[in-house]
């Protein structure tokens, strides 16, 4: 059973419809897994045991009666705790909010719930997702070495799935905040393109670069989860109209076999760490094999993203933090300075910002034009002991994730290798505006080129002692 906790969810869903093992066996071993992983991993601000077990229960019914099930009943899941959820703490990870429980809950949770998947606890993470541990809250740790920083913003979300505590997670991303985690922890960590996946009932940062998506174990997990999350939501004022290509799922296998992939040039890949410009280039070796062909491309402004990403972070943050600037106590020291350098940012800068936004996505778009997807690293360096701050010379967390939030388009993390100390790391594939599940398809197949060397995810007992 042990085991079963790290198999892909798609194999226990099977394993569910032989009647081989029921959504309440599984769901007791995840409150049990918790039992040996926690306080250590410090993934949960809340768990929902209870209630977990009861929607258990409610799915073994379903299979019970061979009624006809979702490929997620019967799943465990958890969420960030900024996913609202109906009379359910939802804290952001901060003083502010730590008696907070909404009146309704988040479109893509209850999209789940409608799926009678498992939701069992709510995910630790960087205060109101603002790159700042909240003191009272802590840090979570990496499960493969707890004297490591799990990432963030999106923290718990990508500890818990790597360290077998259930199955798939949904976070937020605004500069990376999916995929530095999911590549500090070896999982999959999709950020989809901006508006198909609703932030109605997540509470924001910014809701021009905010976006929400899964973290799950592999790239047709998160096609599956995305499948269910994805869609248009009238509540949301920044939902796309256009959405998934559904047909795309009948099945995972790629259309045109032969890729076209765009790299960085030297100049824009200078700093990654030598483990992780070993991984890099091993990625490329395995697209070679592949018989993809590899086209060096530029962005313009590149070298200026980060800026972009402060010019309109900092004003939109600060506007949905006035109402609380009186409770300065309450907020992390840091988080609470970042508020205040946005109440003092010009209008003009911010509109500037605007500019620069959609200036960006235009360019980037256009490189689809000559090429499929965009190959990068995740992040410069595996997981470090503390998560850095936003806008840390030193180390630059954003680098390579935070110009497709402000572009918008798809970007997807997963596990290509692994650093001399045996930390993953992760390689980064962003495709076309909408083309979500063709870009998990390319990234699907780059999986299957590790499969042999590397585990796909953490098996056993992943979480170490501290030495």
């Amino acid at each position: 059973m042990d085991d079963l906790l790290f198999q892909s969810f798609l194999d226990v869903g099977n394993l569910y419809r032989q009647k081989e093992v029921s959504p309440v066996e599984v769901t007791r071993k995840v409150f049990e897994r918790i039992e040996k992983t926690e306080p250590e991993l410090n993934a949960f601000v809340t768990l929902l045991e209870d209630t977990a077990m009861k929607q258990a229960s409610k799915a073994e019914k379903l299979f019970l009666n061979k009624e006809e099930t979702h490929l997620l009943t019967g799943i465990p899941f958890s969420v960030k705790d900024l996913f609202y959820t109906k009379e359910v703490l939802t804290t952001c990870a901060s003083n502010v909010l730590k008696d907070f429980k909404p009146d309704y809950t988040a479109t893509v949770v209850q999209k789940l719930n409608e799926t009678n998947a498992v939701l069992f606890g709510k995910n630790n993470m960087l205060e109101f997702a603002y790159g700042i541990v909240h003191p009272d809250f802590g840090q979570t740790n990496n499960p493969w070495d707890i004297t490591k920083t799990s990432g963030g913003s999106s923290s718990g979300s990508a500890a818990s799935v790597a360290a077998g505590i259930g199955y798939f997670s949904l976070g937020t991303d605004t500069g990376g905040s999916i995929r530095i985690p999911a590549s500090y922890c070896g999982v999959v960590g999709l950020k989809p393109t901006r508006g198909i996946v609703s932030t109605y009932g997540v509470f924001p940062l910014s809701w021009s670069l905010d976006h929400a998506g899964p973290i799950t174990r592999t790239a047709r997990e998160a096609a599956v989860v995305l499948d269910v999350i994805a869609g248009n939501d009238l509540n949301d004022p920044h939902s796309a109209t256009q959405t998934l290509n559904r047909s795309e799922l009948k099945s995972f296998e790629l259309s045109n076999s032969k890729k076209r992939v765009g790299v960085l040039s030297v100049e824009c890949l200078r700093g990654l760490e030598p483990d992780v410009k070993q991984v890099y280039d091993n990625t490329l070796k395995e697209i070679e094999s592949l018989g993809w062909e590899v086209t060096e491309v530029s962005i313009n402004d590149w070298q200026r993203s980060e800026q972009i990403i402060m010019d309109v972070l900092l004003p939109e943050a600060a506007h949905i933090h006035k109402k609380w600037l009186e409770q300065k106590s309450d907020y992390a020291e840091l988080t609470y300075k970042q508020i205040e350098m946005g109440m003092e940012q010009k209008a003009v800068t911010y509109l500037k910002g605007l500019d620069d936004l959609h200036r960006y996505t235009s360019s980037v778009s256009a490189l689809f034009e000559k090429v499929d997807v965009l190959l990068t690293p995740t992040v410069a360096f595996p997981a470090p002991e503390e998560d850095p701050e936003i806008g840390s010379e030193e180390l630059n967390e954003m680098v390579f994730t935070g110009p497709f939030n402000i572009s918008g388009h798809p970007a997807v993390t997963i596990n290509m290798g692994f650093s001399g100390e045996g930390l993953p790391v992760g390689m980064q594939l962003v495709g076309p505006h909408f083309h979500d599940i063709e870009l998990l398809k390319i990234a699907n197949v780059l999986e299957q080129t590790q499969a042999k060397k590397y585990p796909p995810f953490i098996t056993g007992e992943t979480v170490r002692s501290k030495k």
